[in-house]
Formats: structure tokens, C-alpha cells, sequence
């Protein structure tokens, strides 16, 4: 395998992003599926619920990713709390890696008084411990390992290398009838992932920020999203962050969504990508597709992503709303 230093460090970037970040949120129903990054979100509809996630990726040259999430959460309404949980899985056809994260998350629902200067408030702190398994590489012959017959030096080679390890997240989300804001902590613990006590390589910690505002009208409602996230950098000669926007337009059991993307890192900066999604419900039942596709031919810059859910809830509303979520009065 031959590679700049450049394209090496970006590789090992997304990789340790993925795996190490742990949190393997959905790409393209990201507004919809919220609580893959932060549990607290299952506090916004108070509805316990179980969900498949699929996304599947490729680039110019047809190389592809794909993770998928199985996620539930569960609301013990007479005690206010809920519980979650999330497996995730990423894996690399081209290069046989794979990897996996376990999450287990508590969230608190607490009514706040109308002193504040907002009323309606709900606050919903949480905590989330999440054990990201060891990294793996299958079927891979590097170019040096064949030559000389010693362990590869390349640095994809030392991710096969790498330990299972426990980290832990923590944020909340806070609501009334029209606005939402989220915010997340991550990899607190900044867990060791050296295999040997004589290296560190510590994962970075990350954070996400999410304001959002709904609207009904009379034959449909609004739902727009502006979201921020900083991710960990492997070193100093790299640093990511990324901004989304989301526009929902919901029509009772049918959902329309349109997303852009900007990327502010070593490699890029401005508009990557856009993206649809199409969202269905039929009583306790959701169906989503969507697609995101790249803007320019950038090296760095050129997948193209389709994903898919399903969901069951175990409660529903029981009528036709054209709101992301209610306000306390329907619960």
C-alpha cells in the first residue's frame, strides 16, 4: 500500500473517528435519529422504541464503508428516567476492518419551574458508558510485510494493534413547545488506546451542539436543525469540525427532509454535501431512505452514502400531528 502522508493521515483520521469517537451517528437521518450521538434525545417524544439503522458508502474510486446501529430506548415514565442502548458496527470492504462499540446510557427527565425565563422547560441530563472492542484487519497483505518478511511498518498496520477500552459521554438535552437544544461531551475519560504502557495515544475529547425550532401550520409543519460537532484530531497537524443544517417538512405520517454539510478542517473548508430523506409512519411503525452525495471531485471529498431505518415504537401518539415532537399536555 502506498500512500502520501497526507492521504495516511486522513485515513488514520476517519478511522479513529469512527471506532474511537464511538459513535457512529446516522449520516443522512441524523435530525430524525438523534439519540445514536446523544441519548437524552429520547426524551424529546418520550417514546420508548426499538431501531435498525443501515448506511452504506462509496467513493470515486469504489471503494466502500458501511456501519449499521441496532439502538432501543426505554422510558420508565411513574420514575422519569429512561434507559438505552446502542451496538454499533463499522466495517471497510476493501481492507477488511472491522470494528464495534457497545453503549449503555441513563437519562433523567426533570421539569424545570416557570421561574426561568423561558416556560415549559424540561431538562434531560445523561450519562452514557461506552466499551469500543479492538480493531481489526482480515484478509490484508501490506507491501513491506511481503518484501521483508517482519511486521509492517505502515501505519494502517498498527491499528490491528490497537485494545478494547471503556470511555464514557455525558450532555442533555433541553425542550419546551418550540425549541430544543442538545449538547454532548465525549470520550471523557480519554482512554488509552496503546497496546504497550511505553506509548500513549489517547483519544481526544469531542463535543456536538444542537439547536432546534418546530412550527405547525394548518396541512403541515416545520422542523429546522442547526447542528456543530468537533471532532478528536490524531495530532496537532490535523484538526476537523463540521457544521449541518436541516429542513423538515412534515405532512401528518409523511416527512420530507433536506440537509447540507460544511466541512472546517486541514483538508477542507465549505460546502461537502447534500442530502434527502424520506421518512414514513404508519402507526407504531417508521420507514426512512435517503441519499447524500458529494459536492466537488476533492480526494477527500468524494463519497456518495445511502442509508435506511426502521423503527418500531412500543407507544404512538394515536393522531396526525405535523410536529417533531409535543409538549407535555399529550403525555
Amino acid at each position: 500500500m502506498k500512500f502520501n502522508k497526507n492521504k495516511i493521515l486522513f485515513f488514520l483520521f476517519i478511522i479513529v473517528s469512527i471506532n474511537a469517537f464511538s459513535q457512529n451517528a446516522s449520516k443522512i437521518f441524523y435530525s430524525y435519529l438523534l439519540e445514536l450521538n446523544n441519548p437524552s434525545f429520547a426524551g424529546l417524544t418520550e417514546i420508548s422504541h426499538l431501531s435498525l439503522i443501515s448506511n452504506q458508502t462509496y467513493d470515486l474510486n469504489k471503494r466502500s464503508y458501511g456501519h449499521e446501529n441496532f439502538v432501543g430506548s426505554y422510558f420508565f415514565e411513574e420514575n422519569n428516567f429512561f434507559l438505552g442502548s446502542k451496538i454499533s458496527s463499522t466495517h471497510f470492504s476493501d481492507i477488511g476492518l472491522n470494528s464495534m462499540s457497545l453503549d449503555i446510557s441513563y437519562t433523567h427527565k426533570l421539569k424545570l419551574n416557570d421561574q426561568f425565563f423561558v416556560k415549559n422547560i424540561t431538562l434531560y441530563p445523561f450519562i452514557t458508558a461506552s466499551y469500543s472492542f479492538p480493531i481489526r484487519l482480515k484478509d490484508v497483505l501490506l507491501e513491506d510485510e511481503l518484501l521483508s518478511g517482519s511486521p509492517s511498518l505502515d501505519p494502517l498496520y498498527q491499528l490491528n494493534n490497537t485494545i478494547g477500552y471503556l470511555d464514557f459521554n455525558a450532555g442533555f438535552l433541553v425542550k419546551n413547545d418550540k425549541f430544543m437544544l442538545g449538547v454532548t461531551i465525549n470520550n471523557l475519560r480519554q482512554a488509552n488506546t496503546a497496546t504497550d504502557e511505553e506509548n500513549v495515544a489517547r483519544i481526544s475529547r469531542s463535543g456536538d451542539f444542537v439547536f432546534g425550532y418546530q412550527k405547525e401550520f394548518d396541512r403541515f409543519g416545520i422542523f429546522a436543525m442547526a447542528s456543530y460537532f468537533h471532532r478528536p484530531a490524531i495530532n496537532k497537524e490535523i484538526t476537523f469540525s463540521s457544521f449541518r443544517l436541516d429542513q423538515e417538512i412534515m405532512f401528518n405520517s409523511f416527512t420530507f427532509n433536506l440537509f447540507e454539510e460544511f466541512n472546517m478542517n486541514t483538508f477542507q473548508s465549505g460546502l461537502r454535501n447534500i442530502g434527502i430523506s424520506l421518512r414514513y409512519k404508519l402507526e407504531e411503525f417508521d420507514f426512512g431512505i435517503g441519499y447524500r452525495s458529494p459536492l466537488g471531485t476533492n480526494s477527500f471529498n468524494n463519497e456518495n452514502s445511502f442509508e435506511a431505518f426502521f423503527r418500531y415504537n412500543f407507544d404512538f401518539l394515536g393522531f396526525l400531528s405535523n410536529r417533531r415532537w409535543e409538549d407535555d399536555s399529550y403525555f
